[in-house]
């Protein structure tokens, strides 16, 4: 998941919110039949937890523009293909950036005591040709209002840029579920309102990177040797990049856990002479082209099997942990809800495709060339044959919680149809529908487009505590017994999309931004 969730305000009024009738739902047909076989191999023939192996153990981490993405997306396609999919492929995405991977790293107290640091360097970073050392400089930048205090002053310093802030001692569980009340509190938020767009984000987005840029150049003209900043969590090292796309650094950086960068800290406040020892070495590729796993199960039906529904998750990550949660787990239930289709010999009328994406930590990358090179412009609003094709997206990007729901993302039109799907799962939790739209994953330039594209609602479990971009994104992190629920209901989503007779109602199709050529 590229940023924290976001959960928007609804644009529809409270009474088109409320507009849930018997007569609707009784219409929605449901092949019970169908969802219990789908069950019955989710559950009892689970393959989600060897298949998150494979992308996480073996193929992890899966940086955008490195040799293990690329691995796993190729170890996918194929096993996609020996499932018996049709189609499997890489489908290139119009979108190239740097490769960058780590051939090995060290960070380290040298004095007046020995400490090795936990923490990772910051991906996109330079290699240093040879061991740097030397007393750290703290400063506090945090907007171009700070240069003054410190021009002149730190080249060819280890710069400390901030001073970590107070955080509890762990008093509240990290990992939770949401309860019923949360849950009824999302289904009946119905404040009428304007809700997040990708443009929204997309704006957000470029205001962030700015605001870094701003600071990393700065730091570049005083000629610092390398930047270390503090996690975000409390143990583990959240981390992420330099975002090379927006600005290539000349220098490296680094992530310190918060205790050990406190530790730093405090000493050099004391006057202590800390030394500290980095070393990197790195392999850099110039141009590395991406693309996204694309594989299917072809519609049976003569007059609807060129539509299409859509079911996927992001297959790149960042490069502290394994990425099996964000999103190895999305990507293996993907694979699984595939799997599973093809194992129980479903006949789908309409074409059912997956895709596994990639570069959606540096901005839909893959998602949004996928969508413009399918569907249409998403600036200009020009359309594909192809749009008029897709029933809609379903996306899984939050960790490995169990599904507890579904955000509409302002398309009320869905509610029936998602109420009388999520039926055979209420046992299992799965049962809440709400207005709010989610932002921050690969559903995002569907709807953009005026395409259906969905992501579900997720137990948090640890995501956001503890493992969401940290080294702690481990298979170890993954809840299989969650995953096999998160897949049968995957499953079943777009097995009842691609046999309904109408494609799934959409919202109006969105203003251009700017005018076609």
């Amino acid at each position: 998941m590229k940023r924290a969730i976001v959960n928007g305000t609804p644009w529809l009024t409270a009474a088109l919110a409320l507009v849930v009738s018997t007569p609707l739902l009784a219409q929605e047909k449901v092949d019970d039949a169908v969802v219990a076989q789908i069950k019955a191999e989710a559950f009892q023939r689970s393959e989600v937890m060897d298949t998150l192996s494979w992308i996480a153990d073996v193929y992890g981490p899966r940086l955008t523009g490195s040799p293990t993405l690329r691995q796993a997306a190729e170890w996918s396609r194929d096993q996609l293909t020996r499932w018996g999919m049709a189609n499997a492929a890489l489908e290139l995405d119009g979108k190239a950036t740097r490769g960058w991977s780590i051939d090995r790293f060290s960070i380290e107290m040298t004095g007046p005591q020995y400490m090795r640091i936990t923490g990772y360097p910051r991906a996109w970073s330079p290699a240093l040709a040879a061991p740097l050392t030397g007393t750290p400089i703290v400063v506090e930048v945090k907007s171009k209002d700070d240069f003054e205090k410190y021009r002149g002053k730190l080249s060819g310093a280890i710069v400390m840029n901030g001073r970590p802030d107070a955080m509890d001692l762990g008093f509240k569980p990290e990992a939770t579920r949401l309860t019923d009340d949360e849950l009824r509190k999302q289904e009946g938020q119905l404040d009428p309102g304007k809700p997040q767009s990708l443009w929204d984000e997309e704006e957000d987005w470029a205001k962030s990177l700015d605001k870094q840029r701003e600071i990393y150049e700065f730091f570049a003209k005083e000629g610092i040797a390398a930047l270390v900043t503090p996690s975000a969590f409390r143990e583990d090292v959240k981390t992420d990049g330099f975002y090379d796309e927006a600005w290539r650094p000349v220098y490296p950086g680094f992530v310190f856990s918060r205790e050990h960068y406190g530790r730093i800290v405090r000493m050099l406040d004391r006057k202590q002479p800390v030394k500290l020892s980095l070393t990197l070495s790195v392999q850099m590729v110039e141009r590395v082209d991406g693309f996204n796993v694309i594989a299917e199960i072809p519609g049976t039906d003569p007059a609807l099997k060129s539509e299409v529904v859509m079911l996927g998750g992001h297959l790149d990550s960042w490069h502290s942990g394994t990425g099996a949660t964000d999103n190895g787990a999305g990507c293996a239930v993907a694979l699984e809800a595939m799997r599973v289709l093809k194992a129980i010999g479903v006949k789908p009328r309409r074409t059912i495709r997956v895709a596994l994406w990639t570069g959606e930590e540096q901005d839909y990358f893959g998602s949004v060339g996928y969508v413009e090179r399918h569907f249409g412009d998403l600036k200009t609003i020009a359309l594909k044959p192809e749009h008029a094709k897709l029933s809609g997206y379903f996306n899984l990007d939050n960790g490995s919680g169990r599904i507890r729901g579904v955000n509409l993302q302002g398309n009320e039109a869905v509610r029936p149809i998602f109420e009388a799907w999520l039926r055979p799962f209420h046992y299992l939790g799965a049962s809440t529908l709400t207005t709010l739209n989610t932002g921050g994953t690969d559903h995002m330039p569907f709807d953009a487009l005026g395409l259906p594209g969905f992501q579900f609602i997720q137990d948090p479990l640890n995501y956001e505590s503890k493992v969401h971009h940290s080294n702690m994104d481990l298979y170890e992190s993954a809840s299989p017994d969650d995953l096999k629920q998160a897949s049968a209901i995957l499953a079943s989503f777009v097995y009842n999309a691609a046999m309904r007779d109408a494609m799934l109602p959409r919202k109006p199709l969105p203003k251009p931004r700017v005018a076609a050529k």
